[in-house]
């Protein structure tokens, strides 16, 4: 791969310091301001931890040798390593995703190729709100819809702000909105969030109901008197999310017999709905897809990705994390790690390490928000000596002849 140690820390032309787009979270806000010609310790002025966070160890890393069994080595001999894992393995799990575009279509070009199952850190909670979708179908809005229209918000969940940490102040602390001048009511269900729902649909449905709590009376009554209420349910890692977000589709189906109503369905992990996007136009399917059979097959369960590492179905894990620094979970299979040049193993290092460019920092890229429907172009920021995920996909498929011992 080119060495661009002379010409590292060069700051690449940006549109304007204040137009730089954050892929740290699902939000990809894009207001951020960063001074592109003094960019080192530019990021301790974000606001958003994990904007600072991001963006800070990026800046600060921007070149890392690769590693077979944690001992430093040249590119070639690192990738030749992980391409004989890749051709030995019987059923790779191509895991993690935590990335843009190009990480995505990377480990779905390797995932075809080598017969592999597709999966995203954040696959359990994404799983719940596809199996929904496939089984009901919802009624879905977007963030800007929700932030110019809605008058009621319903945010369901414990954790939100530390999911989406500027999800309020993005779409309801605003100053001007286009089709109303008050500020949308917000509410927040974060204990027994599905009795609440149920309730208020038992309430809307005009059946008899002994003895509905305040809070569903409540939210029953402010309902009725709003015109575009959305609902947001943010339940990864709750025991009955699933039956939580069926409960949120199947009401805002009753609202709208008569009414205008709408989910807000947002996935809360880096790349997480850039996964979905990407494993949906390849293969017509989502994550949780395999391609051991030759063509693709999604099971959301059989193939989560922890369920086959616990059960030693799969016998490679192959992770992919660009905008995260935290290592892989632990596993008994083999490890290749195309990841964050800041990524740090505590435990054991993986057989092979490739650390590559971070998209939003080091290279230019695309993600997809977490609602799903519209795609940020990334701009890089700084020159690094890393190659790309697209190069280094590139150099893993070819065959030990074609790559002429460089990559």
């Amino acid at each position: 791969m080119t060495d661009q140690a002379d010409n590292a820390s060069e700051p690449v032309p940006a549109r304007t310091s204040d137009q730089v787009a954050c892929p740290f979270c699902a939000m990809l806000c894009d207001d951020l301001s960063l001074p592109v010609h003094s960019l080192p310790g530019a990021a301790d002025t974000l606001a958003c931890a994990r904007a600072r966070a991001g963006f800070s160890a990026a800046l600060a890393q921007r070149s890392r040798s690769p590693t077979i069994g944690g001992r430093e080595t040249d590119w070639p001999q690192a990738v030749e390593h992980a391409r004989t894992l890749l051709e030995a393995s019987r059923l790779p799990l191509f895991h993690g995703l935590l990335g843009d575009l190009a990480d995505a279509q990377g480990a779905l070009r390797l995932a075809e190729r080598y017969g592999g199952v597709i999966d995203h850190a954040d696959g359990d909670a994404m799983s719940v709100n596809l199996a929904v979708y496939q089984d009901s179908g919802w009624i879905c809005t977007s963030l800007g819809e929700t932030r110019n229209r809605a008058d009621l918000v319903v945010l369901i969940g414990e954790r939100i702000d530390d999911s989406l940490p500027r999800l309020r102040e993005r779409l309801f602390d605003v100053a001007e909105r286009l089709h109303t001048d008050a500020p949308a009511d917000i509410v927040t269900l974060s204990e027994d969030p599905l009795n609440t729902l149920d309730e208020v649909r038992t309430l809307l449905r005009e059946r008899p109901l002994p003895s509905p709590s305040s809070l569903s009376v409540d939210l029953h009554e402010r309902i009725r008197q709003c015109r575009y209420p959305v609902f947001v349910p943010l339940v990864a890692g709750q025991a009955d999310a699933e039956l939580i977000v069926r409960a949120a589709a199947d009401l805002v189906r009753v609202l709208n017999e008569e009414h205008r109503a709408a989910l807000l369905m947002m996935t809360t992990g880096a790349g997480g709905a850039t996964a979905q996007q990407a494993s949906t136009w390849h293969g017509g399917f989502g994550i949780r897809t395999s391609f051991a059979a030759g063509y693709p097959e999604q099971d959301l369960r059989r193939h989560a990705g922890h369920h086959l590492l616990a059960g030693d179905e799969a016998d490679l894990l192959v992770w992919i994390s660009t905008l995260d620094t935290n290592p892989p979970p632990p596993c008994n299979q083999p490890r290749i790690v195309i990841g964050h040049p800041a990524t740090a193993f505590d435990d054991a290092p993986p057989d092979v390490f490739l650390p590559v460019a971070v998209p939003g920092v080091h290279r230019s890229g695309f993600i997809h928000r977490g609602d799903g429907l519209h795609m940020l172009p990334l701009q890089a920021l700084l020159k690094s000596t890393l190659p790309g995920t697209r190069e280094l996909v590139g150099q893993l498929l070819d065959t030990p002849a074609e790559t002429n011992g460089s990559c």
